[in-house]
């Protein structure tokens, strides 16, 4: 009767643990977008920079180009952390960010020739990459 007791409780604590979990991993992924676009919010230049960039990327200059590269990876980066987690099955969120990065990034031609250019220093996952740069993989 005891081990019963025992697993049983094991097993609640286990289903907290991981429902709280969730909601951390959905706190942290929504706080790093809020992070990621209060620039964008407050800054109507680099929204042109980063539209412009999306159209192509060679018509930056050096400066504008380094604020789009910077975005950029931020985006990934988020991107990746995001996949991570999805695979461990742990995040509860309410957008599907990989899937929205990977449509933005087929979508815009500057940014399929950015992430194109950084093929050899790629450091993210490789099924991100091929998702971002291959048409004919599934946007699953």
């Amino acid at each position: 009767m005891g081990v019963i007791g025992g697993l049983i409780f094991l097993g609640y604590e286990i289903r907290q643990n991981t429902s709280q979990m969730r909601a951390e991993a959905a706190y942290s992924i929504n706080e790093s977008l809020e992070t990621l676009n209060a620039d964008k919010y407050h800054d109507p230049v680099l929204v042109e920079i980063l539209l412009r960039g999306e159209k192509d990327v060679g018509s930056l200059n050096p400066v504008e180009r380094e604020q789009f590269v910077s975005y950029q990876f931020a985006r990934l980066n988020l991107a990746d952390y995001v996949l991570t987690l999805e695979k461990e099955g742990i995040p509860d969120v309410h957008i599907e960010y990989v899937e929205w990065t990977v449509r933005k990034f087929r979508s815009s031609p500057g940014l399929q020739e950015w992430i194109s250019s950084i093929e050899n220093i790629w450091v993210g996952s490789d099924e991100l990459y091929a998702r971002l740069t291959d048409p004919e993989k599934p946007n699953l």
